[in-house]
Formats: structure tokens, C-alpha cells, sequence
């Protein structure tokens, strides 16, 4: 080959291989965009974490409850309790009415005790929980008025006191809102049905209830029935 034809070879094999590029280059686009179109497919249809659902807010009710130990336990009685409920929370009132009696009462012989009235304030907290089930605990604060009349010469005198403490129990719920709360407590008396602690003359006798004269316990457990919702 003279030097003359060289530059002209030269330049042809430079505008082939130009071409060659020019063509690779719209053949790679088409196929490099549809490469990432099915890989940018692929990222979405791929499964991936849920996100955890927020926290349950707490539920905003109220329940209701009849104390069946109370019922069973002592003649003429009635006990209600009932009250609002936020979350783990309640927050409410109760009302107890019996006639005791000396296995429970401490009543001395020659008398019979009645519970006037017992007036409960208390608020409660169900231990580790979100709604009000499970195993609680509960200060209170009672009112009570006693009525402690003479056998035998019919005299009567009202005893006022007040008593604050703790309450501990379970409320098992066996159907929806519908449970069964058993539960132990105990109050101690603020203001002492018997003044001092001494003995109150009624009629012919002194009136003396060891049972009364600090402590009022329930450990013998009792039990109520109530709903919630």
C-alpha cells in the first residue's frame, strides 16, 4: 500500500468503528432502561416489614359490681359498687348495708350490730395492664355508721366512723365484659366508732367491740359479680 492510500484507509476504519460505537450505544439504552424498569418492578413487589400497629389507646368505660360474699355472709345485706374506668384505671364509689354478727362482727353477747351504712370512695390499678383485668390493687376510704342496740333493754346508739386502707384482688372476666372479682383488704379506723377505744354505755351495759377498736380486715376472702364495659 502507497502512502498516499493510507490516510484514506485510516479514515474509513476511524468512521466504521465510530459506527459500530454509535450503533452499540442505541442498542444498550433501550435494554439498560428496561433492565432498571424490571429491577425498579422487582424492589416493589418484594415483600417487607409491616410497620407494628400503634398502641391500643386506653378505653374510656365504666362497670359495675354486686358483692356476693357480703349477700351470703350476713342477713339483710346489700353491697354495690361501680364507677368509671380509664385504661388500667378505676375510679369510683360504693354502698354496703348488712346486719353482722359475732363471727364476723365481733358483736359481744347482749347486742346486735347493725352496718347502718358503708360508704366506699376508692381508686384502683390493675397492675401491668392496659384495660381493667387481671390482679389490682385499690386504696379506699370508708364511711360507716354502726347501729349497736341493747337485747335486752332495746336502747340503741349509732357508732360513726371512718376508716382508710387497701384493697388487693383479681378480676377475671369470663364472658366479655361480665366478671368475677374475689379479694382481700384491710382499713384502718381514722375516727373510731368507740371514742378512745373505750367502752360505749348503752342501757345497762357497756358496748366493747375488740373487732372494731383499730383494724376492719376481710381477709376471709369475699367475691363480687359485675360488668364492665
Amino acid at each position: 500500500m502507497n502512502q498516499a492510500a493510507f490516510p484514506a484507509v485510516s479514515r474509513t476504519i476511524r468512521r466504521a468503528l465510530a459506527g459500530l460505537t454509535w450503533a452499540a450505544a442505541l442498542f444498550a439504552a433501550p435494554t439498560t432502561a428496561l433492565a432498571q424498569s424490571t429491577k425498579a418492578a422487582a424492589e416493589a413487589s418484594a415483600p417487607c416489614d409491616a410497620p407494628p400497629p400503634p398502641p391500643k389507646d386506653w378505653h374510656l368505660g365504666a362497670h359495675a359490681e354486686f358483692d356476693l360474699g357480703t349477700f351470703f355472709a350476713f342477713k339483710q345485706a346489700a353491697a354495690f359498687a361501680g364507677g368509671a374506668v380509664w385504661g388500667p384505671f378505676r375510679a369510683g364509689m360504693s354502698y354496703a348495708t348488712f346486719l353482722s354478727n359475732n363471727s364476723f362482727g365481733g358483736t359481744p353477747d347482749g347486742f346486735t350490730m347493725r352496718a347502718n351504712y358503708i360508704v366506699g370512695f376508692n381508686v384502683s390499678y390493675f397492675i401491668g395492664k392496659s384495660s381493667d383485668d387481671g390482679l389490682y390493687v385499690q386504696p379506699q376510704l370508708h364511711i360507716k355508721q354502726q347501729g349497736v342496740t341493747n337485747d335486752a333493754t332495746g336502747d340503741h346508739q349509732d357508732l360513726n366512723s371512718v376508716a382508710a386502707g387497701l384493697e388487693l384482688g383479681y378480676v377475671w372476666k369470663v364472658y366479655k365484659g361480665l366478671y368475677l372479682a374475689p379479694r382481700i383488704g384491710a382499713l384502718y379506723y381514722i375516727d373510731k366508732p368507740q371514742p378512745g377505744n373505750q367502752p360505749v354505755r348503752i342501757g345497762d351495759r357497756d358496748y366493747d367491740n375488740d373487732r372494731h377498736k383499730n383494724f376492719d380486715t376481710y381477709l376471709i376472702p369475699t367475691v363480687s359479680i359485675g360488668y364492665s364495659w
